[in-house]
């Protein structure tokens, strides 16, 4: 990186942090309250770098063909790209903090008793900051304007919302991250931030104090104060002896994050979640919400329709199978049983743009009979 490039984040940074402008940031670098992105997976029709958009301007489904201005998901100054650029260099101020953490980091992956939980936070003490929760594995690659987006990232569809809090709220997210014992890769938070926050450094073995194993629940409001949201934190299944860890042990759906979601919203939810590693099917018990599993999606992106099924996504997300209920969780857990011992959670919030955005992508379902 060149002497004048690193001059110009430095600035940046500074700037930033003496203004309060850690905030989520659109594809031309604008500030916006909070965005999705559903990007989608290697295709006859797509590179990988593609994808659906929505955020709080009522900017929608940003594509390659349908908007001049468009980036794919890896440019140095595309829409993650501008959003991360407070991260992208090595000096921090002290009212500036951030903590990155995932279960599959660069180089490594986490052990089991960490959160299968992907995402970053970033904040300004004097101000806002972001929460950027994601599924896409080796992300950010590297603290680098050019390189933070791993060649990895492009084969499987992958979700990310971005929402900008008042840095108060940072002590709950804080609270959130501890429930999905979330496993920090980098950070740097100064020792007059919050204590939740300061609790999720990143130590040798990121041991911490066992929380207590229920389902936990925050009700956030974003930083312009016009979008309510909801962290959830699921119950781990806990199974009394090696024969309880089989589909017939009705216990273990108390380890079901979508299960959890459709309790806590009193709807049927139809699920989007990685299906490589032995996913339950659809959740249809007599007297009980039901939670549909996904087979696969389509949209078009203005250059012709494409579809892929689940063996090619890795995105985590519900919608309610109501039409008039306008859930959209963005989430971090698969529907197996292995994914039902681990902690973890999700984002959730009621907005009828962006359920109907991923409705709309539905194509099969696994219905219960």
């Amino acid at each position: 990186m060149g002497v004048m490039w690193r001059i110009f984040l430095t600035v940046s940074l500074l700037c930033w942090s003496a203004d309060g402008q850690v905030k989520c940031r659109d594809n031309n670098n604008a500030e916006v309250d909070w965005y999705i992105i559903y990007k989608v997976p290697v295709t006859d029709k797509t590179t990988g770098l593609e994808y659906l958009y929505i955020d709080s301007a009522g900017k929608k489904k940003d594509t390659l063909t349908t908007d001049p201005t468009y980036k794919p998901i890896n440019h140095p100054n595309g829409v993650l790209a501008n959003t991360l650029r407070p991260i992208f260099t090595t000096s921090m101020t002290d009212n500036f903090g951030f903590i990155t953490y995932s279960d599959q980091p660069p180089g490594c992956n986490a052990i089991d008793t960490f959160g299968h939980s992907k995402g970053l936070v970033m904040m300004d003490k004097t101000t806002t900051g972001v929460w950027l929760l994601h599924s896409t594995p080796r992300f950010p690659f590297r603290r680098d304007q050019n390189k933070f987006w791993p060649d990895s990232g492009a084969k499987n569809a992958q979700t990310f919302i971005c929402v900008t809090f008042n840095y108060n709220t940072f002590q709950q997210i804080g609270e959130h991250l501890l429930d999905i014992n979330a496993f920090t890769f980098d950070d740097h938070i100064p020792d007059d931030f919050h204590d939740n926050l300061k609790k999720l450094r990143k130590t040798e073995n990121n041991n911490r104090d066992e929380r207590d194993n229920k389902v936990n629940i925050q009700n956030l409001t974003s930083a312009a104060g016009l979008t309510s949201f909801r962290s959830i934190a699921k119950q781990q299944y806990k199974a009394p002896t090696p024969a309880g860890k089989t589909p017939h042990d009705d216990n273990i759906f108390v380890g079901d994050l979508y299960l959890t979601i459709a309790e806590t919203y009193k709807t049927d939810v139809r699920v989007q979640t990685w299906p490589q590693r032995g996913r339950n099917g659809s959740y249809c018990e007599d007297n009980q919400r039901r939670v549909i599993n996904i087979e696969s999606v389509k949209t078009d992106l203005g250059n012709g329709e494409v579809e892929w099924t689940m063996e090619i996504d890795h995105s985590k997300w519900c919608v309610s199978t109501d039409n008039n209920n306008h859930l959209i969780c963005i989430a971090d857990m698969n529907r197996a049983i292995t994914q039902y011992e681990r902690p973890g959670g999700g984002l959730c919030f009621e907005h009828k743009e962006v359920s109907e955005l991923f409705k709309g992508v539905i194509d099969e379902t696994k219905p219960c009979l």
